[in-house]
């Protein structure tokens, strides 16, 4: 199974097996299917597909373990995702950010992707959402997009405008963000953390 030749298919499983891997989650048959929306003897059989190919070392019951070369492939799918959201969210798309991303990051050429980086670069001033950072990323709070009473539950949290975070963790779909302030970690919602927009620090 060349690189070039991997398809949207294989490159899902990939890469949710390595976003379980970041959070330190295996990534069992089950879960798996739950995720991609599709039943379970669908997970083991492209299971095996994928271990003939070498992208993963599966035992039953265990679940799946990338190797080398399907760590590689899931950690780029990983990293095209991501920088397409943050790509949607600086163009202000608002609805959708991950489905439309999860469309898109199959078709992105690895120039274009150089092309999109610099295009966040530029637009960076202007801020992100927090939602869209990597795990690591460090930033400052720069606008809050929220109402009155939204701002304030988030000021009484230690989130106002000039506050410096450390993004910690991401959740998957739209589950809550990890982040630490000031040596304390917050749970924040999804959507709520796509009304904080932040600078990321180099």
């Amino acid at each position: 199974m060349e690189r070039e030749s991997i398809s949207h298919e294989v490159e899902e499983y990939l890469e949710s097996i390595y976003r379980r891997k970041e959070r330190g989650d295996a990534a069992k048959t089950s879960d798996i299917a739950e995720e991609l929306k599709v039943s379970a003897p669908s997970v083991s059989e492209m299971f095996r597909k994928l271990a003939k190919a070498g992208l993963i070392e599966h035992t039953p019951y265990a679940g799946a373990v990338l190797t080398k070369r399907g760590e590689v492939i899931g950690k780029n799918v990983i990293k095209k995702h991501r920088l397409i959201e943050k790509f949607l969210a600086v163009i202000g798309v608002k609805r959708k950010v991950h489905e439309e991303a999860c469309a898109l990051e199959h078709a992105v050429s690895d120039d274009v992707e150089k092309s999109i980086r610099k295009a966040i670069l530029k637009a960076k001033l202007e801020g992100v959402p927090l939602s869209v950072l990597d795990n690591g990323d460090k930033a400052k709070i720069i606008a809050i997009d929220a109402g009155a009473k939204e701002s304030q539950r988030l000021a009484d949290m230690g989130l106002t405008k000039g506050t410096e975070i450390t993004f910690t963790k991401s959740a998957p779909l739209k589950g809550a963000v990890e982040i630490k302030v000031r040596g304390t970690k917050l749970a924040i919602g999804r959507q709520v953390a796509a009304k904080i927009f932040v600078e990321v620090k180099k």
